[in-house]
């Protein structure tokens, strides 16, 4: 059979353009003008991820900078188109999607595999025990699957895909590299500028590390684990066996999934992701998306440097940046943003509950300015705090509430169902997106709210912290306004609500405005 949708020259990678057009590139032709390309853009943030995850792969095995200097060579000529063109020569076999024995990214068909619908590779898609926020439509017929957007959701899924069963015969299948925790990456305004950005030299690396299409034969799984030659092996690292039928070559119906590679428990070295060490300090964790909490409040974790302990690692990828700054290769006045990728999923199990990006401003300023870092803490923690205040008022009235009358007496409620009820309310969701857009304008402005002491000490924020107290405190009175306005119309409700609103107003206040609890 003649190998056929070479991803090198078809398109497939979705990307938007200046002008807001979109547009697919193949592998060549995207990275040739990556000055012209604004982004690459897909309704599923995981896919963008994942692609540019392949991307810096190849270009680590072409481009990757050593030093500092070297990147800023490569920033300001660009990469070597040319020795870009003499890799893909080379390697062009390996990029074949329907490859009859080495297609891309997959092995060839497996005759004890179950064979499934294509759509199994998309983590949007409703399988197993993903919940009903997902698409459930696959469940009842298939719909194949463009070339290109098979590409798309292959990469995808050595990325995102979670561990779970396989079947008595091929045990069990591991978590992919970004299966657990949220990937960080910075952002500039074209895609050359997201690439240069995230391309940093790793130690590592060794001379064997290798992109998983340049082996000679795929490696073999180990059931302990086993650790990435370097971060080109590591970006490319692929916990499945995949093998995608296409029927006619034009289209995608079905695809085999079994188990492949692990990696060893406690692997840290992922320099997209941010670090801490579990309760007893025995392993490095990423940190997680919880469904109910804005990215933005880690943002004074990915910032700050690894303290004495290293309890906490910030993305390398910070580091590399603030490196960047000091030696002078980023311009101070140039704005970049950076974006939090990743799964949510039930703890302990392989049960997505939902997909998350956030994207925020980058001062760089925050990377190496303690002091800078330090108000920005602060202004986390009144919001923290806050909430600790609003679910303070509301579980007083959801005990009010919930207090069942006897005798002309109100008795204390079982406190399981307080807390269930005040779950239901759900405050933080309400709470915290009031949040979101002033705490990037907070992020934004908060570097240049300075003040000398007048002994040399620059002081931060005394404009700007004052402006967002006050919007933490109305963000709160508006969420318990609304979570009351939502509570049925009975004389116990609004006597419940008439009841805290005054002293939980009263309890803002005092510690906001006032700013304690005296």
């Amino acid at each position: 059979m003649k190998p056929h949708f070479n991803l090198v020259d078809e398109p497939w990678i979705p990307c938007l353009l200046p002008d807001h057009r979109a547009k697919e590139f193949g592998l060549r032709e995207v990275l040739a003008r990556a000055h012209e390309v604004k982004e690459i853009f897909h309704s599923l943030p995981l896919v963008v991820t994942a692609l540019h995850r392949l991307l810096l792969a190849i270009l680590h095995r072409n481009s990757g900078p050593e030093t500092p200097d070297d990147w800023k060579v490569l920033w300001h000529r660009g990469w070597d188109v040319g020795k870009l063109e003499r890799y893909f020569t080379k390697w062009r076999d390996r990029f074949y999607l329907f490859h009859p024995e080495r297609p891309f990214y997959q092995v060839a068909k497996m005759p004890d595999a179950v064979v499934h619908p294509v759509q199994k590779l998309a983590e949007e898609a409703s399988w197993g025990n993903n919940p009903t926020l997902f698409d459930h439509h696959y469940r009842d017929r298939i719909v194949p699957f463009h070339p290109a957007q098979a590409a798309q959701y292959l990469v995808a899924c050595h990325g995102f895909a979670l561990a779970g069963l396989a079947g008595p015969k091929h045990g069990n299948f591991s978590d992919a590299p970004l299966a657990r925790g949220y990937t960080v990456m910075v952002l500039g305004k074209t895609l050359f500028e997201t690439l240069a950005l995230n391309l940093q030299p790793v130690s590592w690396s060794g001379s064997d590390d290798q992109a998983a299409w340049e082996r000679e034969s795929p490696v073999r799984p180990d059931k302990r684990g086993a650790y990435p030659r370097g971060l080109a092996d590591y970006l490319t690292w692929q916990s499945r066996r995949i093998h995608l039928i296409s029927p006619d070559d034009a289209k995608v119906t079905h695809c085999q999934i079994l188990p492949n590679l692990r990696l060893p428990e406690g692997f840290y070295y992922d320099p997209f992701k941010c670090y801490r060490k579990d309760k007893q300090g025995k392993m490095y964790l990423p940190l997680r998306i919880e469904p109910e909490r804005s990215l933005w409040r880690d943002s004074h974790t990915l910032f700050e440097k690894a303290s004495g302990d290293r309890a906490t690692l910030r993305p390398e990828v910070f580091q590399w940046v603030a490196e960047l700054r000091m030696g002078g290769a980023l311009p101070e006045n140039r704005d970049f943003h950076f974006s939090l990728t990743g799964l949510a999923t039930e703890r302990g199990t392989a049960k997505v509950l939902l997909w998350c990006q956030e994207r925020l401003p980058l001062p760089l300023a925050y990377l190496d300015d303690k002091d800078l870092l330090d108000k920005l803490k602060d202004a986390i923690a009144v919001a923290e705090k806050t909430h600790e205040t609003l679910r303070w008022g509301l579980r007083w009235v959801a005990s009010l509430v919930l207090s069942p009358e006897s005798g002309g007496q109100s008795r204390r409620p079982d406190r399981g169902e307080v807390d269930r009820l005040l779950k239901s309310w759900a405050p933080g969701r309400l709470y915290w997106p009031r949040l979101g857009a002033p705490f990037r304008r907070l992020l934004v402005e908060l570097p240049d709210d300075q003040e000398d002491s007048g002994d040399g000490v620059i002081i931060f924020g005394n404009r700007k912290m004052p402006e967002w107290v006050r919007t933490v405190y109305q963000a709160a009175f508006a969420t318990f306004r609304e979570v009351a306005a939502g509570l049925e119309r009975s004389v116990r409700s609004l006597k419940a609500v008439a009841r805290v609103e005054g002293p939980f107003r009263a309890r803002l206040h005092r510690e906001l405005i006032k700013g304690g609890e005296s």
